[in-house]
């Protein structure tokens, strides 16, 4: 069986907004989807339920799967999102913090308290940053 979930990578000028988890893991807002809800909208919802913030999707920046312990599949959709507002105030009983970080320090915080293959999510979301701007 697969599990499906999407999360967002919320970038507002040179910052990209992370959350630390209840394993003490910093990474991105995501969640389940609901049902008949799409990945876009899940994206959009899990961020507003973890984080406070708004955001809109940008752009679709991949999948990453994994082996759940049960033997069941999970996959995650990631998408690059705007910044529209809202102040940062997590959701406690899921996240025990969420900040705004540089590119930088986020990937620092990825690569040392993350999970596999989120790198290359933020990596990917950092080349299309410079596409938020011109816009």
């Amino acid at each position: 069986m697969t599990e499906e979930s999407a999360g967002g990578l919320v970038v507002r000028g040179e910052e990209v907004l992370l959350i630390r988890d209840r394993f003490g893991r910093w990474t991105f807002p995501k969640g389940h989807l609901e049902p008949g809800e799409t990945a876009q909208q899940a994206s959009v919802r899990e961020v507003l339920e973890e984080t406070g913030v708004r955001a809109t999707v940008a752009s679709r920046l991949g999948r990453v799967a994994y082996a759940l312990p049960s033997g069941n599949e999970k996959r995650i959709t990631f998408y690059a999102m705007r910044y529209e507002g809202g102040d940062v105030a997590p959701l406690h009983s899921e996240v025990s913090e969420a900040r705004w970080f540089s590119f930088d320090a986020a990937q620092e915080q990825i690569r040392t308290s993350g999970y596999p293959g989120y790198r290359v999510m933020l990596r990917r979301a950092r080349e299309l940053s410079a596409r938020f701007a011109k816009d």
